[in-house]
């Protein structure tokens, strides 16, 4: 349930010099101006909770609901149907009504949808170590576990792009034009941490084959104070829509990073930004300062979040030690306002350690309203990885420690699709790492010329199988001798939510099940159910078959006979095109999935009107 919250406006008036107090809005109307959807409603992940009354003062307000498009949301506030990679504005009305008179009122909401990531994968590069400072690929499934690609070797070497001979801290974006966009400190730390000059642009349409130029500081800016930079630190990418190019388009990368000089001009390091030019192989003008804390600041990453619609950028307190953030509701300052000041106050340290950190990076995980928030804690030998909802309390995960092939410092994690996975593992082996494939759900229609597609989609389940010593094999059609010693071990292998039936009362929640001296009683299907972590279902059934004289095997009648019928309290004639479908017990107890054991339900189905059509079947 939401919370609401009723106000009150008060007029005061006077008789013979005595000063009252009267409530100038009846319960009535303060129960209208108590909806609220909350800021969820800017970027909607899940299905919304609609109250059907409100209650003020002793009195009790029914609600009505209308959505705009239920192609995509629902009137009750299910969502129906999402674009791919963006979202969709649909107003959701409420209507009060005051049940003691003929009054009403409408509320209207912009509600958000959003888009369909059509994301299966985490991609991390990074370097790994001072004396090898070049640029390094990792995979994950989940955004926490990660595994070295290319056999643990360089994917791009920073004697072929760089003037000190030395890539660091690279930073990737995903661009809106098609592009991805990498920056890098072109620094050689053997050289001294005073030894750097400038950055390394990059840009790739495929993540493997990269363009390069430089931006060598006392060459651009000679005769200036930038020319006397000994540190241009961790540069990062962001997009800026509202960057007007001129040409009728608008859309530009920003760059920023710390500066230090040697002449006075900039006494401590401090945030500064450039944008470049649109080929990506220069920045365009002075860098202009952004953001300091008064006191040494670095590594800034910054993100937006629509749901509170604010700019958040994470720094490290260099010196002191910890990451603080930022947060603004604009990249830029007020017209005439000084440089930094659209920043707030910095928030409190948000490390979930006492070690020494640096480096913090900040992505979304896939189809999920949940932040990781990840940062090096360079003296201990790992990183640590954080979760949040909001942007402000982080909860730790785990420390990913850095050994063998995979020793990550200072980098950036992204999202990539399972295509873009595929075509890097083959460019870039990958030993011991099984990619997740996360399909884009089916269409359910289209709008503005553009696929609408089901909420969300299943994790793809492949079923391994071991019997006895022998090795996994992947297979839904199994048979074994009577006695036999069988385990079931589906991937994805870092799956969490799963649920098992089968043959013999068999139930499980775990991932990995062992049958051990199997007889005839264990033959038969057993249905896996897995949840991912956008709470999207698959299944998967695999067939298992004894070879038990005594017991044979004998193949059920998969032939499900339903009747259906109209339900006696009422039988509307209602059109419309069936959006989802729902299943209840006789007493209205709802069931997770459609019913296959014999017996009497009720089906629900809501249209694509919003109406909703409700039927009695009968399974035997």
């Amino acid at each position: 349930m939401k919370k609401f919250f009723a106000t009150a406006l008060v007029m005061n008036f006077a008789i013979a010099g005595v000063s009252f107090a009267q409530d100038d809005i009846t319960p009535f109307w303060r129960a209208v101006d108590s909806l609220n959807l909350g800021n969820a409603a800017n970027d909607l992940y899940d299905d919304l909770s609609l109250l059907d009354t409100i209650k003020l003062g002793g009195e009790t307000f029914p609600i009505t609901w209308q959505s705009s498009d239920t192609l995509f949301l629902s009137h009750d506030g299910h969502i129906n149907g999402r674009f791919v990679g963006e979202n969709k504005e649909v107003t959701l009305t409420a209507t009060v009504h005051d049940g003691m008179t003929d009054k009403k009122q409408d509320v209207s909401f912009k509600v958000s949808i959003h888009g369909y990531e059509p994301y299966s994968n985490y991609l991390f590069a990074y370097f790994p170590a001072n004396n090898n400072e070049n640029i390094y690929y990792a995979l994950s499934n989940d955004g926490y576990n990660f595994t070295a690609m290319n056999n643990g070797n360089r994917v791009v070497a920073a004697d072929t792009v760089s003037i000190k001979k030395g890539l660091r801290d690279p930073h990737v974006l995903r661009a809106p034009d098609g592009w991805f966009y990498m920056v890098n400190t072109d620094m050689k730390s053997a050289e001294g941490w005073a030894s750097n000059r400038g950055m390394v642009l990059m840009k790739s349409r495929d993540l493997i084959s990269w363009k390069h130029s430089t931006v060598h500081f006392p060459d651009k800016y000679k005769g200036k104070n930038f020319a006397n930079v000994t540190r241009v630190w961790a540069p990062e990418t962001f997009w800026d829509d509202t960057y007007d190019n001129g040409d009728g388009t608008k859309g530009r990368p920003l760059v920023y990073f710390s500066l230090l000089t040697n002449d006075g001009t900039i006494s401590y390091d401090k945030v500064f930004y450039a944008y470049t030019n649109k080929d990506f192989t220069d920045l365009e003008g002075e860098p202009t300062h952004f953001f300091d804390r008064g006191r040494s600041t670095i590594d800034m990453d910054i993100v937006y979040n629509p749901i509170d619609k604010k700019y958040h950028a994470f720094y490290k307190n260099e010196g002191d030690g910890g990451i603080c953030k930022v947060t603004s509701n604009s990249l830029m300052p007020k017209s005439g306002a000084a440089t930094g000041s659209q920043w707030s106050k910095p928030s409190k340290a948000l490390q979930q350690t006492t070690e020494a950190v640096e480096g913090a990076g900040v992505f979304k995980l896939i189809n999920q309203n949940s932040w990781v928030l990840m940062y090096d804690c360079y003296n201990n030998g790992h990183y640590q990885f954080t979760s949040s909802a909001d942007l402000e309390n982080f909860k730790f995960i785990q420390n990913t420690e850095m050994k063998g092939a995979f020793t990550p410092r200072h980098g950036t994690v992204l999202p990539i699709t399972a295509e873009e996975t595929a075509k890097l593992i083959k460019a870039f082996p990958i030993k011991d790492f099984e990619p997740r494939i996360i399909d884009i759900p089916d269409s359910i229609g289209v709008c503005d010329g553009k696929k609408v597609v089901a909420p969300c989609s299943g994790t793809k389940i492949v079923s391994y199988v071991k019997v006895g010593d022998d090795g996994w094999n992947e297979t839904l059609d199994l048979k074994v001798a009577k006695g036999a010693t069988v385990q079931f071990g589906p991937h994805p292998w870092d799956g969490k939510i799963w649920k098992w039936e089968g043959p013999d009362g068999f139930k499980s929640s775990t991932r990995e099940n062992t049958l051990k001296n199997v007889d005839g009683d264990k033959s038969g299907y057993y249905t896996v159910t897995y949840t991912n972590e956008t709470g999207c279902k698959s299944q998967a059934r695999i067939k298992l078959v004894v070879d038990d004289p005594a017991k044979p095997y004998k193949e059920p009648d998969t032939l499900t006979h339903i009747v259906e019928r109209g339900m006696n309290t009422l039988d509307l004639k209602i059109s419309g095109k069936v959006v989802r479908t729902e299943f209840f017990s006789v007493n209205g107890q709802k069931l997770r999935a459609k019913p296959d054991n014999d017996g009497v339900y009720i089906k629900k189905e809501i249209l694509d009107n919003g109406m909703s059509r409700i039927s009695k079947i009968y399974i035997r």
